[in-house]
């Protein structure tokens, strides 16, 4: 044990060093591996029979260049700063404000560690059968695959790294050849033709698309902190949230269109890719269920500064499997989806704060004299989330995008609060 817990070096109390670093499109993998998962595949292939080929591809298309675009500056503020997400939080929330927001972070994060662990024993069960005609419960399954992500995560950044520079290309290459596959004997034209059931549903497939990732942009310090520079933070954001979210679900289209069927595993079995299909839909969910309980970490961890990290990481993969176990997945999905107008704002103040404020130190010494409470940055926070959740429930929309709106609404309340209440610790760049 004592060897596992030098090997998890990675601290999300302390800023990365120079050596640390890796390449843009090492960190663009990462990313790319989180959207090459099967609940995007899913959602490729439903936005699919809702809008037809075409609008599907416009959707996603525009879906991934605004998740590319607001994954920049995150990560630019993460490679600049060298510092997790959550302690970046804490400089601008306040040291006991900033636990409200880490908590609320963690939780969401800790949701989709157990939906996926969930979904991934339930797919694993159906597996199995058509393998090797075993009929397996599904709860066995879901605690072994997720005592692998433990192990997986238990190494840091540096294991996932290794697992996403296998999987990806693996992965890609995959599903380039499952899409051949269905295409065969099928042309262009036909695909092209097929039409939707539902044309008014574009801008909902454009917010469920840029949804499902929007708590890993509002998390982007969290990987691109290992990146080198600022153009490698611009290169991982097009790679991962931008190329990888689009060609994950493209990808899920087109077997999807030609078989009609929605399910990944269904039309991988009908295309007669069984054994291969297992292969996949473990990698991808490796990938990415260990970045979630890796985030899930880093945010505890800044809660709970007196406990080991590794001990963190082992109590929240034993939560998020039991509550995988207990069923969550069938019951958490709304709750996430929420989370999509909740989150937003908490990017739309540390934004403001570093690039229109210009409080850019986040050195050590400065801790001490970090409020318990920023008042201007909680109030903000509870007002942007209000407005944003009233404005999801009476579907008003500047953007017709809840996530971006939350952005839009929170930033501006925020600058309006910090005139209102100035901080008293100047970060800026200019200040002794």
């Amino acid at each position: 044990m004592n060897r596992f817990i030098q090997q998890f070096d990675e601290s999300a109390r302390t800023a990365v060093t120079q050596d640390e670093t890796v390449p843009g499109w090492s960190v663009g993998l990462v990313l790319f591996g989180i959207c090459l998962t099967l609940p995007t595949l899913y959602t490729g292939a439903i936005t699919a029979g809702q809008l037809g080929f075409v609008n599907t591809a416009k959707a996603i298309g525009l879906a991934s260049a605004v998740l590319a675009l607001m994954s920049i500056p995150a990560a630019i503020v993460g490679a600049r700063t060298r510092l997790s997400s959550y302690l970046i939080i804490e400089f601008v929330f306040g040291r006991k404000g900033s636990d409200y927001v880490n908590a609320l972070l963690a939780f969401s994060l800790l949701g989709w560690f157990a939906v996926t662990a969930g979904f991934f024993g339930q797919t694993l069960a159906i597996a199995l059968s058509e393998i090797w005609d075993l009929s397996l419960r599904t709860w066995p399954l879901t605690l072994i695959s997720s005592l692998l992500i433990l192990l997986t995560t238990l190494f840091g950044f540096r294991a996932i790294d290794r697992l996403a520079l296998f999987a990806v290309p693996l992965l890609v290459c995959f599903l380039i050849y499952v899409s051949m596959l269905a295409m065969t004997g099928v042309s262009w034209g036909t695909v092209l033709s097929i039409q939707g059931t539902n044309p008014d549903y574009f801008f909902t497939a454009v917010s469920t698309v840029i949804g499902s990732l929007i708590v890993g942009v509002v998390l982007m310090p969290d990987l691109s902190r290992y990146a080198r520079t600022t153009a490698d933070c611009v290169s991982a954001s097009l790679l991962g949230n931008g190329l990888g979210n689009f060609f994950a679900m493209l990808m899920g289209v087109l077997p999807a269109m030609v078989t009609g069927l929605l399910d990944p595993m269904a039309y991988m079995i009908h295309l007669g890719l069984v054994g291969s299909a297992f292969i996949i839909l473990v990698f991808a969910t490796w990938t990415t269920n260990s970045v979630n309980l890796y985030s899930t970490t880093l945010a505890v961890a800044v809660v709970r500064t007196k406990t080991p990290e590794w001990q963190l990481m082992l109590a929240s993969g034993v939560v998020g499997t039991g509550l995988a176990v207990l069923g969550i997945t069938e019951h958490f999905i709304v709750f996430l989806e929420w989370l999509g107008v909740i989150v937003p704002p908490i990017a739309g103040i540390y934004l403001v704060d570093y690039f229109v404020l210009r409080q850019r130190r986040f050195s050590p010494d400065l801790r001490e004299g970090v409020p318990d409470y920023d008042k201007a940055a909680m109030v903000a926070w509870v007002i942007g989330t209000i407005i944003s959740a009233i404005m999801f429930l009476t579907e008003s929309s500047f953007s017709n995008i809840p996530s971006l709106d939350a952005l839009v609404v929170t930033a501006p309340i925020y600058l309006a609060c910090r005139k209102r209440w100035p901080s008293s610790l100047s970060r800026s760049l200019s200040a002794p």
